[in-house]
């Protein structure tokens, strides 16, 4: 586009034929004036003038240190005669006018063109500081802007001064902190005098950048009042509320006839009162357009009234344009090229449509054909259009044929602009579902040329390295994450790869790390700063974090996030459970030991009733046979001599195993009084419940009890007490070896359950969203065995 640089203007009307300025006349532009060379030694060179509209800007010291030390820079800008600066602005400038206002510290003429030495403010413009932090400026600093635009245009107004240029590339950012910017106004190459006339001064040289000016002073005639720069600040505080330029054209003429016609729209500024100040400066009307007045209420709290929005012609004459045949669409008169790729690219379903259809190609290739066949128009582009439109256009083509249209269109695609912000936008409303985003990340990601072909548009520079880039992280995907699905992984392999799955989300993701790979690698190293809250970080989940050169593998472990923090939080209750089974585990032993020396003495109770039990019978048989004498005397003899012995046999193994064995396993079920309890109890529980056939059962054991009596006293009662004697010594020794292997068994279980495990057994995890934290109830308790051994 045809926009003026600072301290550079067209020096005819707007659209009018250009004819030839005057010649070059400066001798040195990239070098100290002859006249001050001797005092004045140059530095740097900021800017070397490539025509005689534009001023030769240079950083030097001066040596006789006339206004500052000689090691302090200053700034000399020399022009060309037939664009001098207003002499009463010069004059102006002379005076301190506050601290964001440049200052003229000394003006004159050398080698026959004048000059300006002035302060160095500083190398980094508003526009510049903006480029680097794209989006919309934060409210402290913001406010501070608009505070210090009113103090500087209020100053210079007061000296009847307008300065014409007010846009970002004027204001240089002279210190940075974070909550203020402190600016200062500079260039006044294009500003003018007034005197305090009343009468609206006019002229013919058009001058200014067409995104910041103001309707009237964008005329055939430019109007040159302190209203232009009021509403050339409007647009530098729209811009910096909204993250971008209100006007979507970058065209002159295109810029010039929206701003003419429309009061500009403000979707992108939030905040209610910024709009409202933004309205009340862009009201295209000058006699109701917020001043100074109007904006010093505005920053002391209050709410100045604001015109009505507006719609049709400025009041002022539009600059000539040429006669074109308008096209209509959707029931708008389009007269430019680049007006209607604007409306082509904001309503595609529309344009797909009109271009679906053969005769609609036809009509718009001979409405364009007033412009190919144009002056100065090329028989090539004649051709690229017949290609373009000789079926109904892919996406490629269509962008290509938007690219025709409209060059100087700002990047964007189906309405989306598709700039440094514009892409930033995109990643955050695709990952948080919206469609439309979604959509259209899916549509770059299927047609890998739409981002190169943006690339050549207006703040599309760099598209076609955020494309090679993309497909790259696209291309590389699968492999960096593919033995995360391998053996060590996530307990959760199926939700793992879920989350890993190639879809519109990740593209989206995928995109971002390709736009802005510094930032996005920075953003994800703190998303996925593990919490030592938590624990230890999985292996794997630490595996992934290790190299921040891999991008793609630290996007693997923002979107595991969520599986890393469950296993961690389950191991974590394993842990805890754990813990508590073991001070359990202890607290229980403690008790159990209490209990079982307060249960010793009953249980040698149980054992000494056991005992007596098993030698009872055989005393009674014995002292039978040899008071009825019907043994025979050496038998009865043998009898009492053995009974003695087999009596403190039974009883000393019976007290042992009761002693090894302990309470409370020892009785019922391993003691012999439980046994003979349990004996007796089987008989009597047949009896009762089987009727004739248990009675039956019932008497054949006592009569068979009564003969092996009968026997025992008759031939043999000294069989009783080796009987009792020995297979009361097996059971003994049955019961001590499964005692010691039972107690062995649960000493190597409660060892190893109060031992502090290291890797609890994990349940899969339930499916989680990327990076949420998702807790779950720790793994069921298990029950160790509970013997106990003395």
């Amino acid at each position: 586009m045809t926009t003026v640089p600072p301290t550079e203007w067209d020096d005819h009307g707007f659209g009018a034929d250009s004819h030839r300025g005057p010649e070059e006349t400066r001798p040195r532009l990239d070098r100290v004036p002859a006249t001050l060379d001797g005092r004045l030694d140059l530095t740097e060179l900021l800017r070397r003038g490539v025509a005689p509209t534009q001023a030769v800007v240079l950083r030097v010291k001066d040596r006789e240190a006339r206004h500052r030390d000689a090691d302090v820079p200053l700034v000399l800008k020399t022009y060309h005669r037939a664009y001098a600066p207003d002499p009463g602005v010069r004059r102006a400038l002379g005076e301190d006018l506050g601290a964001h206002v440049a200052r003229v510290l000394e003006h004159g003429t050398a080698d026959g063109h004048p000059y300006e030495l002035l302060p160095s403010y500083g190398e980094t413009t508003l526009a510049d500081y903006h480029a680097r932090h794209p989006g919309p400026l934060p409210a402290p600093l913001l406010h501070g802007v608009i505070t210090q635009l009113y103090e500087a245009l209020s100053a210079v107004h007061d000296e009847d001064v307008v300065h014409g240029d007010v846009t970002p590339d004027n204001l240089v950012v002279r210190a940075q902190r974070e909550d203020r910017l402190d600016l200062v106004l500079v260039d006044f190459g294009a500003a003018v005098h007034t005197g305090g006339d009343e009468d609206v001064p006019r002229r013919r040289a058009w001058k200014g950048k067409p995104l910041y000016l103001a309707p009237e002073a964008s005329t055939h005639r430019q109007s040159v009042t302190p209203a232009a720069d009021w509403w050339s600040a409007g647009m530098v505080v729209a811009e910096l509320a909204g993250g971008r330029h209100p006007i979507d054209f970058r065209g002159d003429e295109e810029v010039l006839a929206e701003i003419a016609t429309h009061d500009p729209e403000l979707p992108l500024v939030t905040d209610p009162r910024v709009r409202a100040l933004c309205h009340g400066l862009l009201t295209r009307a000058p006699e109701h357009r917020w001043g100074a007045e109007q904006v010093g209420r505005w920053l002391t709290g209050e709410d100045p009234p604001v015109a009505p929005r507006t719609v049709g012609a400025a009041p002022e004459d539009l600059p000539p344009r040429p006669t074109v045949e308008p096209f209509p669409f959707l029931g708008r008169a389009v007269v430019s090229t680049e007006e209607l790729a604007h409306q082509f690219d904001h309503y595609r379903r529309a344009a797909d449509d009109l271009l679906a259809r053969r005769r609609g190609r036809e009509r718009l290739r001979e409405w364009l054909g007033q412009f190919t066949e144009a002056p100065g128009g090329s028989p090539d582009d004649a051709e690229v259009l017949d290609r373009l439109l000789e079926r109904a256009p892919s996406p490629p083509d269509m962008l290509r044929l938007l690219n025709w249209m409209g060059p100087r269109l700002p990047a964007s695609w189906h309405g989306l602009p598709l700039d440094a912000l514009g892409l930033a936008d995109l990643e955050t409303a695709a990952v948080r579902g919206d469609d439309r985003a979604r959509a259209l990340v899916a549509a770059l990601a299927r047609h890998p040329e739409l981002l190169p072909l943006l690339s050549t548009r207006p703040e599309g520079e760099g598209l076609d390295e955020v494309q090679q880039r993309w497909q790259d992280h696209r291309d590389n995907w699968r492999a960096a994450t593919r033995d995360l699905l391998a053996d060590g992984g996530p307990a959760d392999r199926r939700a793992a790869a879920r989350l890993l799955r190639r879809t519109g989300d990740l593209d989206a993701r995928l995109l971002g790390l390709a736009h802005r790979p510094e930032r996005t690698v920075e953003w994800l190293l703190r998303r996925t700063a593990w919490d030592r809250g938590l624990g230890e970080a999985p292996h794997w989940y630490r595996d992934l974090r290790a190299d921040p050169d891999h991008p793609l593998r630290l996007l693997a472990a923002f979107l595991l996030g969520g599986l890393a923090r469950q296993e961690a939080e389950e191991r974590q209750d394993a842990l805890r459970v754990a813990a508590v089974e073991r001070l359990f585990a202890r607290e229980t032993d403690a008790r159990y030991a209490v209990l079982r020396r307060l249960d010793r003495p009953p249980t040698l109770g149980w054992a000494l009733l056991g005992a007596t039990l098993a030698t009872a019978p055989w005393t009674f048989v014995i002292g039978l046979a040899d008071l009825f004498n019907h043994a025979n005397q050496a038998e009865i003899v043998v009898a009492w001599m053995l009974a003695l012995p087999a009596a403190a046999i039974v009883f000393a193994l019976e007290l042992w195993i009761a002693l090894y064995i302990g309470p409370p396993v020892y009785h019922p079920t391993r003691s012999l009084a439980g046994l003979v309890i349990r004996t007796g109890e089987r008989p009597a529980r047949a009896t009762r419940s089987r009727g004739r056939l248990g009675n039956a059962i019932g008497a054949a054991v006592l009569v068979g009890l009564g003969v092996l009596g009968l026997w025992a006293v008759v031939w043999a009662p000294w069989a009783w007490p080796c009987a009792t004697v020995v297979a009361l010594t097996g059971w003994t020794v049955q019961r001590w070896w499964a005692w010691r292997r039972t107690a062995r068994d649960a000493r190597l279980a409660r060892a190893a359950h109060r031992a502090a495990p290291t890797a609890p057994t994990l349940r899969p995890a339930a499916p989680v969203r990327p990076g949420g934290p998702h807790r779950t109830a720790g793994p069921a308790r298990t029950a160790a065995p509970t013997g106990r051994n003395q």
